[in-house]
């Protein structure tokens, strides 16, 4: 899951797929799916509550706890990850955080999952309503 999914699963107000979203996130819960992350997704989770949502200090670090222990430990990323993230982000116009989701579900050899177009587009993810389909057909 990128950051995308992952505030889909507790915030809803201007999102899409959400259904989508939120059907994986039970899925995971169920242990019916393996849900990781990358340690890039605290970060990016973290902004966005900062930033954008304005919760308080408390409340986003009780959402990052609710995270790991939803998604088990962040994956780190290697240097060999790394590297084709940056060929990824140049061959397919993307910024180097989305490539880095790519590259390592790629280098995992499991399906990305993101609400990010240009990832979808590229064929380096699914987008939640495929996923989501593909695990009622799993």
């Amino acid at each position: 899951m990128d950051t995308s999914i992952l505030m889909k699963w507790f915030h809803a107000t201007g999102e899409g797929d959400v259904a989508a979203a939120r059907a994986i996130r039970d899925a995971n819960v169920r242990g019916d799916v393996d849900a990781r992350i990358v340690d890039l997704a605290l970060y990016e989770v973290g902004n966005v509550l900062h930033t954008r949502l304005r919760w308080s200090a408390s409340d986003i670090g009780d959402q990052l706890d609710d995270l790991i222990a939803a998604c088990g430990p962040p994956i780190a990323m290697i240097p060999a990850w790394l590297r084709d993230a940056a060929a990824l982000a140049a061959k397919h116009s993307l910024t180097f955080y989305d490539a880095a989701w790519a590259a390592t579900a790629r280098a995992l050899g499991v399906p990305l999952v993101s609400a990010d177009d240009r990832l979808v587009a590229a064929g380096l993810a699914l987008s939640p309503a495929a996923a989501a389909r593909r695990m009622l057909l799993s």
